[in-house]
């Protein structure tokens, strides 16, 4: 049994299981209605109707004031009676519009920020791109009140349901983030409108029976019996949830055509179902692209290897139309800390499709690993500017498939990322080497011997002649030069050295013998460098030659 405030009527829980959502009704549809109309609808109180109810409450709500009394009920306990008719019949639309327009917020909204910003995460309120809508990026812990007002003022006017449902997906990633964090790696930012649309795609591409196949190009994964590439829904949804009567539930949610209708149990499960990338083998190409860039998951130690790709660009980097300068990004910031990673995710979160800011994600890991590999290449003439590269791969793809409209890049999108014959990665490689090859970057000459020559490694090229000490081997260590008796002319040695003297300075490497104490001769051993000196002095029959001396 439930209870009004003034005790006057009771209604039983019986009677509301037989009202209906009356979904075909639209606010929009409401609002051209007079005041008198507004009022009578207002005064028959009909629950057979729910939602024309609740859109002339809140219509004549806007064009007076909420503590208007309708028959010794204002405005707004009209609209709270209408808010827990919908949650006893489970009208979970209705329940977050009419949350929506009262403002109701959920006690654990502060704590479950503070638990996913100790993570090292970052959270995106609101929706961008709409009428009176922005988007706002809490990094650090905020006080309940100013939440609420926060969420309220990001979200739509005319969409309410937002609002609400944005509290539910914290709820739902802190609850996830708590008992299984290794399923956020690689997510830094958590984009609540985003995610949203990551849930409604998943919604639409369960539902779908086939997949848009493109004209000599895999989309996905090859069909299997009963299938196109793409599961049903009940394909899908028989992997996703293991319960019998838990599944036949979902199923019934899915078959609804918004996600606001679904339960917060089922919203819960779909989140879950995304991050650990539940059974999305099933997907094709450009819906897994697609629900990547929605959720903001980047590969392992992408932020780092962008900071490579800025170290060795002169010039800067173009970002989705946003310029990234070499300096003083390395002075002010370093490789490892998360201002940088928050930069680079800022400028990211600009690009308005996922699956754009996916593939920008896959050419920036192309280059990262050209460079790594090859520590020749700097690009020290030009800025890189992802957004051509990625249409100059397009359009080796297209030229390669006879595509002409080269303004839609949808058959891109649908290529496997890691196919060995045709993918993105493939294309965009052929974009980035055709780029480093016209534009000749290249920080020195690539010796195609590796190292160096054997020569190279014990003389010093031509090149650097001039520029180091000169080395001369004046021990008995050449082969016509390996037998002979100790006691050599000293006059000899003088003559030599003073020959010596006239020519440029050398470093003098000398190799002393020791005599075999049977045959007389004398063999090299090891160099005991002694002490420069700047005098020469010449070795007698002691069996010692010359040390390392720098003249």
């Amino acid at each position: 049994m439930e209870e009004t405030h003034d005790n006057s009527a009771i209604f039983s829980r019986l009677s509301l299981k037989e009202g209906y959502d009356d979904d075909m009704t639209h606010e929009k549809d409401v609002t051209p209605r007079t005041d008198h109309e507004l009022f009578q609808i207002i005064e028959k109180d009909d629950m057979e109707r729910p939602r024309l109810l609740a859109f002339a409450i809140w219509i004549l709500w806007s064009r007076t004031h909420p503590d208007l009394l309708v028959h010794n009920f204002t405005l707004r306990e009209r609209l709270e009676k209408v808010y827990r008719r919908a949650c006893q019949l489970r009208l979970w639309w209705l329940v977050r519009y009419c949350a929506g327009r009262l403002h109701k917020a959920m006690n654990s909204l502060a704590p479950a920020i503070t638990n996913m910003l100790v993570r090292g995460k970052q959270i995106t309120l609101g929706v961008r791109n709409r009428p009176g809508a922005r988007e706002e990026i809490i990094v650090r812990p905020i006080a309940p009140s100013d939440l609420n007002r926060l969420l309220f003022e990001c979200c739509p006017a005319d969409e309410p349901q937002a609002a609400v449902f944005h509290q539910e997906l914290i709820i739902a990633c802190s609850d996830l983030m708590s008992h299984n964090p290794q399923v956020f790696e690689g997510v830094l930012t958590i984009r609540l409108s985003w995610l949203s649309d990551a849930i409604s795609m998943l919604l639409n591409y369960v539902r779908i029976t086939g997949a848009l196949k493109f004209s000599g190009v895999s989309t996905g994964t090859p069909p299997t019996p009963g299938t196109t590439g793409i599961p049903t829904e009940l394909d899908f949804i028989r992997k996703l949830i293991r319960t019998k009567y838990r599944r036949e539930k979902v199923i019934e949610e899915f078959k609804k055509s918004c996600i606001y209708d679904l339960s917060p149990t089922v919203v819960k499960d779909v989140v879950t179902a995304l991050m650990t990338r539940t059974n999305w083998h099933l997907l094709s190409s450009l819906q897994t692209r697609r629900l990547n860039g929605a959720l903001n998951r980047m590969p392992v130690n992408f932020y780092d290897r962008v900071w490579t790709i800025l170290e060795r660009s002169t010039h800067g980097i173009i970002i989705a139309d946003q310029f990234l300068p070499q300096q003083p990004t390395l002075s002010d910031m370093t490789r490892f800390e998360l201002t940088f990673s928050y930069k680079i995710e800022a400028m990211l979160s600009r690009i308005s499709h996922p699956e754009y800011r996916q593939l920008l994600v896959e050419l920036l890991s192309i280059i990262a690993t050209i460079l790594e590999r090859n520590p020749e290449i700097a690009f020290t003439h030009s800025r890189i500017d992802c957004d051509s590269l990625i249409k100059k791969g397009f359009a080796l793809f297209a030229a390669e498939e006879g595509i002409k409209d080269l303004n839609d890049l949808t058959p891109f999108y649908q290529l496997e990322g890691q196919a060995l014959s045709t993918s993105t990665a493939t294309f965009l490689t052929k974009a980035v080497v055709e780029f480093i090859l016209a534009g000749r970057h290249f920080s020195q000459v690539i010796n195609i011997f590796g190292e160096g020559t054997p020569e190279e490694k014990t003389l010093p090229s031509q090149h650097h002649r001039g520029k180091m000490p000169k080395i001369a081997y004046t021990g008995r260590a050449s082969s016509e030069k390996k037998k002979r008796h100790v006691g050599g002319s000293s006059s000899s040695s003088q003559h030599h050295h003073h020959h010596q003297q006239q020519q440029t300075p050398l470093l003098r490497l000398a190799t002393p013998l020791t005599p075999e104490p049977s045959s007389g001769t004398v063999t090299p051993r090891a160099i005991t460098p002694s002490p420069l000196s700047s005098s020469l002095n010449t070795s007698g029959g002691g069996g010692q030659d010359e040390s390392c001396r720098l003249q």
